[in-house]
């Protein structure tokens, strides 16, 4: 499992990968840029469901559990 450090990194790669720009990745994972840009930098730690979001947007295994009900 890849650590949170290399998470911002992880990202980056993923959004240029898939030809996306900032906005558009924020408005497909459902955040605004401000708090999609954090989370790229690494000053923002996503919620398990952010992070839901972007494992499915570029493609990433999910190491999260979902809640059970």
């Amino acid at each position: 499992m890849p650590t949170l450090a290399a998470y911002p990194g992880m990202m980056q790669r993923g959004r240029k990968r898939e030809g996306l720009r900032e906005c558009r990745a924020a408005w497909l994972i459902g955040v605004s840029v401000r708090e999609y840009r954090g989370i790229e930098a690494g000053d923002r730690t996503p919620s398990p469901v952010t992070y839901e979001r972007i494992s499915e947007l570029f493609r990433w295994p999910q190491t999260f559990e979902r809640p059970r009900p």
